[in-house]
């Protein structure tokens, strides 16, 4: 439940600032790709869509995603992704925690995504 709500305010969060803040929904123009956040199981997950500058995302999985974010279970996805710890997520992906299906230079893409939004939090 706790990692379903975590997707849910990071969609939020991320439709705000993109609302906002210009320069942020110009780092958004920079790439279109569709990404999946979700458990092993598939039984927790949303994806998110980012087309010229807008975002979609809906729960669930998208098939057709070009880079999904698999971690081994919804504790694990909420503690690591909660602590904002980029230490932590290279941990998850070493030990297996967290698996990349896809492209990963757009995982890195949105990972600065997430940074800037963060950053403009902060403001």
């Amino acid at each position: 439940m706790r990692f379903s709500l975590l997707l849910f305010v990071l969609k939020v969060k991320l439709k705000r600032a993109a609302k906002k803040y210009p320069e942020f929904k110009k780092k958004l123009m920079e790439k279109n790709y569709t990404m999946v956040i979700k458990t092993e199981d598939g039984a927790r997950g949303r994806f998110f869509t980012f087309n010229n500058g807008g975002i979609e995302s809906r729960r669930g999985d998208f098939p057709k995603a070009e880079i999904s974010l698999v971690w081994k279970d919804a504790a694990t996805a909420f503690r690591v992704m909660a602590s904002g710890n980029n230490k932590a997520f290279m941990g998850a992906l070493q030990d297996g925690s967290l698996k990349l299906q896809g492209d990963a230079n757009l995982a890195l893409a949105f990972t600065g995504v997430v940074t800037e939004m963060m950053k403009l939090g902060k403001k």
